[in-house]
């Protein structure tokens, strides 16, 4: 017989989790709105816009790429997307002006763009109220392997 989640966890831990699922799932489901039901460009304009803010975090100086952007390729090995999907993806984002290739073949945000989709996914009234630093949550990319073939990526 399966167990009960309130026998699982504590009344603490189960609003915990009852908070990030609850969150997770308006998330989700805010996206899938405003991609019209696209989730991979959604997770990409997503992973773009966390290298975005990881960038504003440092200085000028730090920053790998003026401009906060990052390419087609690391965008593939992040998510698992296959490179030539995302390019694919990018390419339609950047013709609908969400998105800009730098002169670098890098990805940068339409910031006014930005600001708009955000106000659409975010719902202020149920955002988890904290700051966590992305060095918390940065994501590892060991193991993974490249993605497409060298006649696949931009030169």
């Amino acid at each position: 017989m399966p167990t009960s989640l309130r026998a699982s966890y504590d009344a603490d831990e189960l609003a915990e989790k009852l908070g990030f699922v609850s969150f997770s799932t308006d998330f989700l489901i805010r996206c899938y709105r405003v991609f019209d039901g696209d989730i991979k460009s959604a997770i990409i304009f997503n992973v773009i816009s966390l290298w975005a803010l990881r960038q504003r975090e440092g200085s000028e100086e730090q920053q790998e790429v003026a401009g906060f952007s990052c390419n087609n390729h690391s965008i593939s090995i992040a998510t698992g997307i296959p490179y030539e999907t995302v390019r694919r993806k990018v390419k339609a984002m950047v013709e609908n002006g969400w998105l800009e290739f730098s002169d670098s073949s890098h990805v940068v945000l339409n910031s006014d763009k930005w600001r708009d989709v955000l106000s659409e996914v975010i719902d202020p009234e149920r955002c988890v109220v904290g700051y966590v630093r992305s060095t918390d949550v940065a994501p590892s990319f060991s193991g993974r392997e490249r993605r497409g073939t060298p006649s696949d990526r931009r030169s």
